[in-house]
């Protein structure tokens, strides 16, 4: 279900009854606003036409930038991208405990030797 101003999924959906057209609430209250008719049809409206969309809260909507391939990619890009400086910083602090139980293994070995 899109919105037929916008063309996304509306957060807050509403249909015309005089039209059978899906909108987005905040877009089609400002369009009324100015025009007092349906944005598609050009037919007279009202607030009192639109009637709510019951959708369950679960299921939340894509973003603006999810509904498109280039938004998708840049969404990728950006998952990408932090995963691989987080990929980067466990590696640092592996190198780093690494040299830590070597430095202390090592210790421990003298010291062993030292007391035999």
């Amino acid at each position: 279900m899109f919105c037929s101003i916008s063309g996304t999924t509306p957060e807050d959906p509403v249909i015309s009854s005089k039209t059978g057209h899906l909108y987005e609430r905040s877009l089609i209250t400002k369009a009324l606003q100015e025009t007092g008719e349906c944005p598609v049809t050009k037919t007279p409206m009202t607030l009192e036409d639109l009637l709510e969309v019951k959708s369950s809260k679960m299921v939340k909507p894509r973003a603006t930038a999810a509904a498109s391939i280039p938004g998708l990619l840049s969404i990728f890009h950006n998952e990408w991208d932090a995963l691989m400086l987080e990929t980067h910083e466990l590696r640092v602090d592996l190198h780093g405990t690494r040299q830590e139980l070597s430095h202390a293994l090592y210790q421990h070995d003298a010291a062993c030797r030292v007391i035999s």
